[in-house]
């Protein structure tokens, strides 16, 4: 009797189990007659490079005024406005014709006062005149080459050379003109080496990093990407805006570019080895963002998902979606949440 009834029961288990495996082959084998055929593409685990995008100003690595030391009249202006200089070339001439009879003259008493200082120097040895006489020799020695170097200073003063090379602005002075100590002449801007300084949100602070590579773009220049490298990164953080000030180095040795210009920056962060992937032509765009098709038992989902970054082909799905989900890649135009879908191969 209990064999008889073990029986029944394998027999009902086998049916059930036949009638499941009959019915998922025959779903899958002979889609719904009304089903509509998309194409679908699963949700893949990969990697996406991680970035930022900022606006930012360029700005000269070094920026001076060009102004005397000594007050004076222009004798001579020596450049061109907006030409390049290298350092040590001499852009404006003061009068020095002072400075230069003020230099012969106590030039003159240095070379008197050194001669008569090795003169007493023969004489000391032989014990014919005093220590102190030595004493007051070696002391107007020293006065005098002070008095010496320091005329040559000033003499040297009234001609203003180029600290580093650089491009030299519009001459505020012409020949003939008074100048005061301390007043701009001209400035001096070395755009060979340039910054590119800009804010990014605070949530990225553990992603930078000194050397971090950069691109940037400007409207100025469409097409052209100039590169660069994370060279400052500020220690405290914008409680205005919860920013975080950086700058990044940009060579520009063919002097393309200028301070002060607008550009975009995009900074590199590194990468994301475990982004959830979904083909770009899978989204589609609605009020509230954005949404998929997923395909589950023949039918289609829609699934408001939230977005990341982006790639050429790929996007990031924040939420929304799990790895291997089947997702719409064509054909969501003709269905709509809830309707039975084919797979076409």
């Amino acid at each position: 009797m209990r064999l008889k009834k073990r029986l029944i029961i394998v027999g009902i288990l086998a049916v059930i189990a036949g009638y499941v495996v009959f019915n998922h082959y025959q779903s899958s084998a002979y889609p719904h007659p009304d089903a509509t055929f998309v194409k679908v593409d699963k949700v893949k685990q990969g990697s996406i490079p991680v970035e930022v995008q900022s606006v930012g100003t360029l700005v000269a690595a070094n920026n001076i005024q060009i102004a005397p030391e000594i007050a004076g009249t222009v004798a001579k202006v020596l450049f061109q406005d907006g030409e390049f200089v290298k350092q040590g070339t001499p852009l404006i001439q003061l009068d020095d014709a002072v400075y230069q009879a003020r230099f012969a003259s106590v030039q003159a008493d240095y070379q008197l006062s050194e001669t008569t200082y090795d003169r007493m120097s023969i004489l000391a040895k032989k014990g014919i005149i005093s220590k102190q006489d030595m004493e007051k020799a070696a002391a107007d020695l020293k006065e005098k080459a002070a008095a010496e170097q320091e005329n040559k200073v000033n003499l040297n003063g009234m001609l203003l050379t180029a600290p580093f090379d650089g491009m030299v602005g519009k001459s505020k002075v012409s020949p003939g003109d008074y100048v005061s100590v301390g007043q701009a002449l001209v400035s001096l801007t070395n755009i060979r080496h340039l910054h590119v300084e800009y804010n990014i949100p605070e949530k990225y602070l553990g992603l930078i990093q000194m050397g971090q590579e950069i691109s940037v773009t400007a409207t100025a220049f469409p097409g052209k990407v100039f590169k660069g490298k994370v060279a400052f990164i500020s220690p405290t953080i914008n409680t205005q805006d919860r920013t975080i000030t950086l700058y990044a180095e940009i060579p520009n040795e063919s002097l393309t570019l200028r301070s002060g210009l607008f550009v975009n920056v995009t900074q590199s962060l590194g990468a994301d080895d475990t982004a959830l992937l979904v083909p770009a032509k899978s989204l589609m765009a609605t009020i509230d963002g954005h949404q998929v098709y997923k395909v589950v038992n023949g039918k289609a989902q829609s699934v408001p998902v939230e977005i990341g970054l982006r790639t050429t082909d790929s996007v990031q799905i924040l939420k929304g979606l799990t790895a291997n989900d089947a997702v719409v890649t064509e054909g969501q135009e003709k269905i709509r949440d809830g309707a039975d879908v084919a797979v076409k191969l």
